[in-house]
């Protein structure tokens, strides 16, 4: 049994904090993408082998709050291999207090971009990921989303539009795709809408000291969305608890009409004074049973 491969150290920017005081959930994607490079060198994925990762499949967990000055390592191991896929364990650490404030659980398959089809590892590549199959050290609850979508008794509405916009170049990664970053942050971005028509408006946030905070994220990646397409984030909840609430997102490629992403998050509230969840007020709930829709919409 192999052991978790260190695959970056680095620290949290003040800029890369949001209105909540903590890292923006962009950036724990960001860094993670950074540390990918050490992963694909410890399984041996060179650059002669035409073997290239794509993204298929990312659900993270979000632990514990880090904020501007914190020191940050992340290591990663291999959960399984498969023909054409590997299974991978990424854990993002407090380097200070030694915890795992996020961990993502990542399935990559390797893209021939000539046939554009997914295709075997080469025997050799497969037998070396194999040798580094890790046993992982924690023993998880189960996900939230990513499962069965609760029911719901109340009117179901229609999803809205929570974010717009176009891919810019620097939103790329070197394989001309959009980055693992900025699918984060689309689907960030607009969470902020659906606060707002949670009633959760800018000056309510400020005035009663209530902020948000993400706890699961379910990304299943359908197909690719490069420079120059346009795109939209239709957007509904898909349950409310009673301090959390489950947001269903599906990312539109709207130059091609495709289906680029779906996400599946759970959200809290947040007491911004005591740093921690709370319960959803009554007159947050009522309008937040508005936005209820099925899923898939």
């Amino acid at each position: 049994m192999s052991e978790f491969v260190p695959i970056y150290r680095g620290g949290v920017n003040a800029w890369e904090c949001d209105v909540m005081g903590h890292l923006n959930l962009q950036f724990y994607a960001a860094k993670l993408s950074e540390g990918l490079g050490y992963l694909s060198q410890a399984l041996g994925l060179t650059p002669d082998q035409g073997c290239i990762f794509r993204r298929r499949h990312a659900f993270s967990r979000y632990l514990g709050e880090l904020h501007a000055g914190a020191v940050l390592d992340i290591r990663a191991g291999v959960m399984a291999v498969q023909s054409d896929s590997i299974d991978i364990l990424a854990e993002i650490v407090n380097a200070e207090s030694g915890k795992v404030s996020s961990s993502f659980e990542l399935r990559f398959d390797n893209f021939d971009p000539e046939t554009r089809t997914t295709v075997p590892w080469p025997d050799e590549t497969r037998r070396h990921m194999a040798e580094m199959i890790t046993e992982r050290l924690d023993d998880p609850r189960p996900a939230t989303v990513g499962g069965p979508v609760p029911e719901y008794s109340g009117a179901l509405a229609g999803p809205f539009v929570s974010s717009r916009g176009t891919v810019d170049s620097w939103n790329c990664d070197s394989q001309g795709r959009m980055s693992f970053q900025q699918y984060y942050a689309v689907a960030s971005d607009g969470i902020g809408t659906v606060r707002h028509r949670m009633g959760i408006t800018r000056d309510i946030a400020r005035t009663k000291q209530w902020g948000g905070a993400a706890l699961e994220y379910d990304v299943r990646f359908q197909a690719p969305i490069s420079a120059g397409d346009i795109y939209s984030l239709r957007t509904g909840l898909l349950h409310l608890g009673d301090k959390t609430f489950r947001v269903g997102h599906q990312f539109i490629n709207d130059s091609s009409g495709e289906l680029a992403a779906t996400f599946d998050i759970v959200a809290c509230m947040f007491d911004l004074k005591a740093r921690r969840a709370m319960t959803i007020p009554d007159d947050i709930r009522t309008q937040a049973e508005t936005l209820m829709i099925p899923w898939p919409p």
